[in-house]
């Protein structure tokens, strides 16, 4: 078997395997936040790998994943509730109205040579703001009175309603981390890559850049576009301000950036991070401050750990299992915590320290232990010939 097929093959026991997470919670009786804690950790895992799909491969930052994502929650508040579609037909066709939005981005700013770099990024984030207009003065679509998505029927075999969200949430982020997969290593990926080494280079080369460029943002906006369909649901009530703001494009950054935007488990393990303290300085009262705790954070980590946290954590397998382990262990047994997630929060914070140290510590470390043993072993045999057999 080769190695995409046991990756792929351990994507589909993990996806049933989380698929079944309701039954345990009910099995179990625990309480129904954690499923609502894991549905909105998938959430900004499809957000985030969608995103790096175009900018942590091609290298062409963009703030237009708030655009995407905007698109898919009316698509679906317009057509479910003004126009009585069902839920699962409206949800395609929310993906599928994103990604023809960032497809003719593409064939608008890809065309023109000079909008590359900080002029790229700016014209990707005018895009959320021409949208917001759009949506804000249709009385089609929003009007400026809002849509509410409360009490939306979804098909009984998901479940009731927090299983179905949980579900559907799950789904859409893992065909979202599968896609970001099958895009890394492959031509496509390679060209990607080669387009945000040199593009000219590249192009001279014979990678289609511009077709590339296409199929990436088009996959990053079709994929925000179908998640963003899906949390329609656990909005409740859609606005304009709440859809077509910062947040969603600054958090998808702020992950992608902290987790390595060079691999595509990078933002996975960014958006893990990122979500669950979020979580957790919520849940203490430090709801006004989490923004800025985890800013000053990125700033640590982006200039101590530039590559980001996923890649040191693979070079040093070791020790992250032997850290984040242990200390979930030791704060499990001694009932430290009130809840599961912050168990998991404080091992993953012991992680990201323990990540923190430079490389040339660990070799120094590495250095001075393995000198120890052979001069332990000479001592010895001195010790024998003073003394003798």
């Amino acid at each position: 078997m080769t190695s995409r097929a046991r990756t792929l093959v351990g994507f589909a026991v993990v996806a049933v395997a989380l698929a079944f997470a309701p039954n345990i919670q009910e099995a179990f009786e625990f309480p129904r936040f954690y499923l609502i804690f894991l549905f909105t950790m998938y959430f900004w895992i499809s957000q985030a790998s969608s995103w790096n799909i175009l900018t942590g491969y091609s290298g062409y930052f963009s703030f237009g994943q708030g655009a995407f994502y905007g698109v898919g929650v009316y698509t679906v508040g317009v057509l479910v509730v003004k126009q009585g579609w069902s839920f699962m037909a409206a949800l395609p066709v929310a993906g599928l109205l994103a990604g023809l939005t960032g497809l003719f981005l593409g064939l608008v700013v890809f065309r023109v040579r000079r909008l590359t770099g900080e002029i790229f990024a700016l014209t990707t984030l005018a895009i959320a703001f021409v949208l917001a207009s759009l949506a804000r003065l249709s009385t089609f679509i929003d009007g400026g009175t809002g849509i509410f998505t409360t009490g939306t029927p979804l098909p009984e075999y998901l479940g009731e309603f927090t299983t179905a969200a949980y579900r559907l949430t799950l789904a859409v982020a893992l065909i979202t981390v599968v896609v970001a997969y099958l895009i890394h290593d492959s031509r496509l990926g390679w060209g990607l890559f080669a387009i945000r080494d040199d593009e000219p280079v590249a192009e001279g080369l014979g990678v289609p850049t511009f077709r590339y460029k296409m199929v990436a943002l088009g996959a990053n906006a079709l994929l925000a576009g179908l998640m963003g369909g899906v949390w329609a649901l656990q909005l409740g009530f859609v606005t304009v301000d709440e859809v077509f703001n910062i947040r969603v494009p600054l958090f998808v950054i702020l992950m992608s950036v902290l987790g390595g935007m060079q691999h595509w488990m990078g933002p996975v393990i960014g958006a893990v991070i990122i979500t669950t303290l979020t979580d957790r300085l919520n849940s203490a009262g430090l709801a006004d401050v989490n923004q800025i705790i985890i800013g000053g954070m990125l700033v640590v980590l982006a200039l101590a750990v530039r590559e980001g946290v996923y890649v040191r954590m693979r070079r040093r397998w070791l020790t992250t299992a032997i850290t984040f382990f242990g200390v979930l262990g030791l704060t499990t047994v001694l009932d430290l915590n009130d809840s599961l997630i912050s168990d998991f929060a404080y091992a993953m914070v012991a992680t990201v320290v323990v990540m923190l140290v430079p490389d040339r510590v660990w070799a120094l470390l590495r250095d001075v232990f393995r000198r120890s043993e052979p001069v332990e072993e000479q001592t010895e045999a001195e010790d024998l010939t003073r003394t003798g057999p």
